[in-house]
């Protein structure tokens, strides 16, 4: 049997905590047979060399997260499969950009994340008030519009977090119907999967992202699945993981993907 987290961060980036290799420990702790270290990328999108260190790795930090993953896989071979991972925001118009900041390194997969909207961060604390002073429905219609471009681009093995602007509580909105059909046929288009996520069960909204309806949607435009925690501490690694197999099952999947050197494999569920 496959036990995988495919979500999980370093202290590198600045709002995490905890040994990186704490993290392989507790998923092994867990029963996770293996665990995709997935820090956040440079933000290379925004001014400066090293812009918002509190956010995501510093560039000459990356590669020395490249080298702990690699040795953490030596250590652990045999017991935990731990995969070279990247969470990789998209920003419209730096495609090349990342594309060549991810070149040299060979990852296992990489996540393809939206936290960048309209001008300003969608989940960040103070993002819940957006919802009322920009309009709910343009944030999440914009949201959906980059999702799309993001899975079409080619740049990502999965999609993370498919409904983060709900992360406050402000549900996608009816009006947002057409943007997120089309977010959807996108990442069928693309072939990118999609992870379902415990992150959201510890946030206001209280759910998994993405939430039964829209997981289900998804499932049945045959979007492949992940399984991820987005954990930023080891107490976080395959938390809540019963809940994403069973919204899952509850959705209609039968099986889920795994990636190594960004091919994916597909195991029953």
């Amino acid at each position: 049997m496959i036990v995988t987290d495919y979500h999980v961060h370093t202290a590198r980036c600045g709002h995490a905590g905890g040994a990186t290799r704490d993290y392989v420990l507790h998923g092994l702790s867990r029963g996770l047979t293996e665990i995709a270290i997935t820090d956040h990328v440079p933000l290379y999108f925004l001014p400066g060399e090293d812009p918002e260190p509190g956010l995501a790795m510093v560039r000459g930090e990356l590669p020395g997260y490249v080298e702990e993953v690699l040795a953490l896989r030596e250590e652990f071979r045999g017991r935990i499969d731990v995969l070279l991972g990247i969470e990789a925001d998209y920003a419209e118009g730096y495609e090349e950009t990342l594309r060549a900041l991810l070149a040299p390194y060979d990852w296992d997969v990489v996540l393809g994340s939206v936290h960048f909207v309209a001008g300003d961060w969608i989940d960040a604390p103070s993002s819940g008030s957006r919802h009322e002073k920009e309009g709910s429905a343009h944030l999440w219609a914009e949201y959906f519009r980059l999702l799309a471009k993001a899975a079409a681009s080619g740049l990502f093995d999965v999609m993370t977090h498919f409904d983060l602007p709900k992360k406050f509580g402000h549900h996608s909105p009816p009006e947002c119907a057409a943007a997120e059909a089309a977010a959807v046929e996108a990442a069928r288009v693309a072939g990118v999967a999609i992870e379902v996520s415990s992150a959201g069960l510890r946030k206001t909204v209280g759910e998994e992202y993405p939430g039964p309806r829209l997981l289900a949607r998804l499932v049945a435009a045959g979007v492949p699945l992940v399984f991820s925690s987005d954990s930023h501490a080891p107490a976080e690694v395959a938390w809540g993981r019963e809940q994403v197999v069973s919204a899952a099952r509850a959705a209609g999947a039968t099986e889920h993907v795994t990636f190594r050197k960004r091919i994916r494999t597909a195991h029953p569920l």
